[in-house]
């Protein structure tokens, strides 16, 4: 399944993209829901409070995925009267969304935790807690190089917020696994420091998920290397001499917008420049995949317009 989604020739497919988040979420749903069940009962049977958390993580991490799903969906939507440049950006809400989320689970685990430290309690060992937790560990593991292998096929926010929601997870439990083990062995009170650490774990990676999904969604320049092609295309017109004020605008993956300022002589005719202009533009949307609108400077005399 994975090697079909992966398929460069597939990710041609304009229903792919979709169809790949639709994937992400729909597993992200399911295991999320099993890892949160077994987390309750064995953090009910241990009364581990970090091994709970855990399980209200995994909840909340269901919940990101429905988002996940809900964006990708929206996304695919064609655009329409009341969003000419489509639904794009869906997906960078979706992930900020998630990211959003991820810090919440961060600042109420660092709450319980902090609470934890101050009047600890015995965590009772339980081979099926740490089954549990080992089995949660691997899944996790699993769950982050899939979206990661995705996020970076489909180049998507949304789908690097899900992995780094799940590296965070791996390590949330693997601390809460780290501290069962050793309180069952030392008798000291861990659970509620270790619980404060997997939590600003957490929230560093939120941050970090925040910040990416915004930067689309605010406004940002072009990409250097998306900038150099862009510029290497219209000037292998012969007419154009020059180009200045390039401005690239994202609404979702694929779905990129420029206006560029051309610089032709000014003895050329109006023909001619038009044509130089429509040449590059279809070389931009067929080459690159960005719809541009080109503007004509003639220089000399008055200089740029």
């Amino acid at each position: 399944m994975i090697a079909w989604i992966l398929d460069k020739r597939g990710l041609r497919d304009p229903g792919r993209r979709e169809r790949c988040g639709e994937v992400s979420g729909a597993v992200g749903i399911a295991l999320n829901l099993l890892l949160s069940a077994g987390k309750f009962l064995a953090g009910w049977l241990s009364g581990s409070l970090a091994m709970t958390a855990d399980a209200f993580n995994n909840l909340s991490d269901a919940v990101s995925s429905v988002v996940t799903l809900a964006g990708f969906r929206m996304a695919g939507q064609k655009a329409d009267r009341e969003h000419p440049f489509g639904h794009g950006r869906a997906e960078y809400i979706a992930g900020l969304i998630v990211s959003l989320l991820i810090l919440l689970v961060g600042l109420e685990l660092g709450r319980s935790s902090v609470e934890k430290i101050f009047h600890p309690s015995r965590v009772t060992f339980s081979a099926l807690a740490v089954g549990v937790l080992v089995v949660s560990v691997a899944v996790k593991l699993w769950m982050w190089r899939f979206n990661a292998a995705l996020a970076k096929a489909l180049q998507s926010q949304a789908l690097r917020a899900s992995a780094a929601d799940a590296l965070a997870d791996s390590a949330a439990t693997a601390a809460v696994l780290l501290g069962t083990v050793l309180g069952h062995f030392t008798h000291l009170p861990l659970d509620g420091w270790l619980g404060l650490a997997v939590a600003v774990f957490i929230l560093f990676s939120g941050l970090h998920a925040v910040r990416d999904t915004l930067d689309p969604l605010l406004g940002r320049p072009a990409a250097p290397e998306l900038a150099e092609a862009i510029t290497a295309l219209v000037l292998e017109q012969e007419e154009v001499t020059g180009i200045h004020d390039l401005v690239v605008h994202e609404y979702g993956h694929g779905h990129l917008f420029a206006t560029i300022h051309a610089e032709v002589p000014s003895q050329m005719t109006l023909l001619a420049a038009h044509a130089a202009a429509d040449r590059a533009e279809r070389l931009l949307a067929e080459r690159l995949g960005v719809q541009a609108v080109i503007h004509i400077d003639p220089q000399g005399g008055d200089g740029p317009a």
